[in-house]
């Protein structure tokens, strides 16, 4: 047997390997005891950023700036970026009254008072302006089209700004390759329709893919409606298999976002021998009901075709019962081909949740092709068994009851245990 641990409510469980495996990988990581300091680190990197002259030399006291920001459910230290940012602009002699901050919320939820306080900083958001972006909002204004010929358009306050700067974080994506770059601005601050006629266009399909940026139709689109809304400049967070800070770029969107996806891959991406029969994976960091469905992007990678994903989620925010409700109504109806249904929906630039958001779709889709590939079993002391089951997984109470039952499928099986499934770049 070998000692191994799964990540649950951000702590290390550890469990014992059945004597019947054949344990292939443990896609653990040398954790960083080094702490750093986020704020001097934000000063020194905007003072030498990627393919740009620094922050300084860029700005006047003349500009209005926007930051464009991203909200709660990434993690990155973005009130200790923020800080400094807002510090830099003072000391650039750039007044307050100039400077807007901008939630690029996509199609998320607001944050409520309360929340952007927690989030940003109460001293920053009580002495500067803060706004949450609505991707319904009558004045927003058009700034390019897509391929189809759609308009996008942004943000009002994001468009009249003179520079134009965006606060995000760099991991792996399932469909952008990455998250960070463009993506702040769009879809951060876009309108509903462009944003979900992008996503069903290009998600799932044609290189856009996990940790792939060379030939994604996805990640191509969202570069080039950024350019032309006019993002100037960027500062992106790296993180790491624990989700933490592992450095911090700034500079050109695109050429700054390439060079931390550099760094990402060398530090999450991890060889992976073959496929696996069994998989055990964990939805660490993820914890709102939507993002859970991520990290089966990387298990569909590492795992065999009809086999066995044991998928262990912390689940802080519950899935909604419209996502319920539409997932039985699609499995029945799909039955027989899930991944051919939901190619052909999003084709035809149509939803699984028909009133239901980007984000709500692409989750539910990422659950319905990976049960069209392997068995899904649900490990969670958030999920009851009802809603594991509505969405087409079977569902254990615990590590011990999945092996149980995942041996049923392969009493011998090949494994691949990924400790921190939001947070690993496979590579076959």
């Amino acid at each position: 047997m070998e000692d191994v641990f799964i990540r649950y409510r951000d702590k290390k469980i550890p469990f014992e390997v059945p004597r019947t495996w054949k344990l292939m990988t443990f896609a653990a990581f040398e954790d960083r005891a080094e702490e750093r300091d986020v704020e001097a680190l934000t000063k020194r990197v905007l003072k030498a950023p990627v393919r740009s002259a620094p922050l300084r030399d860029r700005i006047s006291p003349s500009d209005t700036v926007a930051v464009l920001i991203e909200d709660q459910t990434r993690s990155s230290p973005k009130k200790s970026i923020l800080k400094a940012l807002l510090e830099e602009l003072d000391e650039a002699r750039i007044p307050m009254e100039n400077i807007s901050v901008i939630v690029a919320l996509g199609t998320h939820r607001e944050l409520t008072p309360g929340e952007l306080e927690a989030v940003y900083g109460e001293d920053a958001v009580r002495s500067y302006s803060f706004f949450n972006h609505s991707c319904y909002a009558p004045d927003l204004v058009p700034v390019a089209r897509l391929k189809t010929g759609t308009p996008v358009k942004i943000n009002r306050r994001v468009h009249e700004a003179t520079f134009k700067m965006g606060i995000g974080s760099i991991f792996p994506h399932p469909m952008n390759g990455f998250g960070g770059g463009g993506k702040i601005l769009f879809p951060g601050v876009a309108d509903f329709d462009s944003i979900l006629e992008h996503h069903l266009k290009y998600s799932f399909r044609g290189g856009s893919e996990l940790g792939k940026l060379g030939g994604n139709p996805f990640y191509e689109e969202v570069c080039a409606v950024a350019g032309a809304a006019g993002l100037d400049f960027i500062i992106n967070s790296v993180l790491d298999h624990n989700d933490h800070l592992y450095e911090l770029l700034c500079g050109d969107p695109v050429e700054a976002h390439l060079a931390g996806t550099h760094v990402c891959k060398r530090i999450i991406s991890l060889k992976f021998q073959k496929q696996a029969d069994l998989t055990v994976i964990s939805t660490f960091p993820y914890t709102e009901g939507p993002q859970i469905m991520k990290p089966l992007a990387p298990a569909s990678m590492i795992t065999k075709e009809g086999g066995v994903v044991i998928l262990v989620a912390d689940c802080t925010v519950p899935l909604p019962d419209p996502y319920l409700e539409a997932c039985e109504r699609f499995r029945l109806k799909y039955a027989r081909n899930l991944r051919e249904g939901v190619l052909g929906l999003f084709g035809n630039n149509r939803r699984i949740i028909e009133e239901g958001s980007p984000e709500l779709n692409m989750s539910l889709a990422q659950a319905l092709l990976a049960q069209h590939k392997f068995k899904v079993i649900l490990v969670s002391e958030d999920i009851p068994r009802d809603t594991a089951e509505r969405l087409g997984f079977a569902f254990a109470e615990d590590l011990n009851q999945a092996f149980a039952m995942s041996a049923a499928f392969f009493p011998n099986p090949e494994v691949h245990i990924v400790p921190s499934g939001g947070v690993i770049l496979p590579v076959l």
